[in-house]
């Protein structure tokens, strides 16, 4: 396939919508960070256009479609899209975009490619019989499959039965410019209200139930037997289940020190300013909220789940511990909050392997090179 002009390869992403998230975050890097000239970029969004929209640059065409449930007229609206815009790819993620991009892609009646990608379960780890079958179908009319981290493609092709090889893996990257150490912890800390001379906790995750609040809560209220003194804990992140954890934080008589700020456009500094990030997430895809405490310099406590693994050097950069044990990660919070040096040590690691690794830019090189490869497969 070539190009035909002189604008590059055009990439026409299909999203769900452009909502505060990771699969967000990457679309809007990916969107402002390859290369002008080599690339022409777009998005369409299904549903709705979302905050996140607000971070592209102004030149990037955007569509937003306003799809109802089971709307029929989306693939048509999509496939109008396509035709007018002639995409050399057109890039699709996670199930909630597949089948309107593929329907859209046949109605086009065009030689665009398509890609899938997948980025991670969102609240289970497990297809319905429906989606199994319906994901066979669509990838044998899909050109190329793909994920963020080996876990997520192993785990959707087990389970919905498609070949792993079909699979490749292109890592998440984090902006190492944006997300790194402070140089003025002090004046940071005291610009957010955070107290300067405690040890402070954070995670930033919505507040919903796959991402383990309370686990994070019990572990903590664990603490005092362990002859740990209670840290400052900041949850920043914002869902439906805030009334029930702040219930929790009184029961567990945590008040004092759990401080739920919401969402915050403040987590570069929230991460600078801390000591120790922890994410007890029961599931996980490729978590670039880990990328972004590894890039502040921070250790990670985190579950041995999904993409964790990948990230994460247990006992280097932090501590993976066990999906259903507590007590397990209370020991490990207990461990770098008794010994400051050693959460030093694995932060300055985490920011090695950050910047060696994850990088953004290392990201948009991934992506370039496999959209070219893409291309030349056709």
């Amino acid at each position: 396939m070539t190009t035909g002009d002189d604008r590059g390869l055009r990439i026409l992403h299909v999203v769900h919508g452009l909502p505060r998230g990771g699969l967000e975050n990457g679309v809007v890097n990916l969107l402002n960070g390859l290369p002008r000239g080599q690339f022409e970029q777009a998005v369409c969004c299904l549903d709705r256009r979302g905050e996140m929209a607000d971070r592209i640059q102004s030149d990037v065409p955007l569509w937003t479609l306003n799809r109802g449930r089971h709307d029929l007229r989306a693939p048509f609206r999509l496939a109008g899209i396509i035709r007018e815009w002639r995409p050399h790819v057109v890039h699709c993620r996670n199930w909630s975009s597949w089948m309107d991009a593929v329907l859209g892609r046949l109605l086009a009646r065009g030689d665009s490619r398509l890609v899938w990608s997948f980025h991670g379960f969102i609240d289970a780890d497990r297809l319905p019989a429906r989606r199994r079958w319906a994901s066979r179908a669509l990838a044998g009319i899909t050109d190329e499959l793909f994920a963020v981290c080996r876990d997520a493609a192993q785990r959707y092709a087990d389970r919905a039965g498609i070949d792993p090889r079909r699979f490749e893996v292109i890592y998440n990257g984090v902006d190492l410019e944006r997300f790194r150490p402070a140089e003025d912890r002090a004046a940071l800390r005291r610009s957010l209200g955070m107290d300067e001379q405690r040890r402070v906790l954070l995670t930033v995750a919505s507040l919903i139930p796959v991402k383990g609040h309370a686990d994070l809560l019990r572990a903590l209220a664990m603490l005092g037997r362990l002859g740990v003194e209670l840290p400052e804990v900041w949850l920043v992140g914002e869902g439906p289940l805030r009334p029930e954890l702040e219930s929790l934080v009184a029961d567990l008589r945590l008040g004092p020190h759990v401080h739920m700020p919401g969402h915050s456009d403040q987590v570069p500094g929230f991460l600078s300013a801390s000591d120790l990030f922890v994410l007890p997430s029961r599931l996980e895809g490729m978590s670039n909220a880990i990328l972004e405490a590894m890039a502040a310099g921070l250790p990670v406590v985190a579950r041995a789940v999904g993409g964790n693994p990948e990230l994460v050097v247990d006992g280097v950069t932090g501590a993976l511990c066990r999906p259903n044990e507590v007590a397990a990660m209370a020991e490990a919070i207990g461990r770098l909050l008794l010994d400051p040096a050693l959460g030093i040590r694995m932060g300055q690691a985490g920011r090695k392997r950050a910047e060696r690794v994850f990088s953004i830019q290392t990201m948009l090189d991934g992506y370039a090179d496999y959209y070219r490869r893409v291309c030349v497969r056709a």
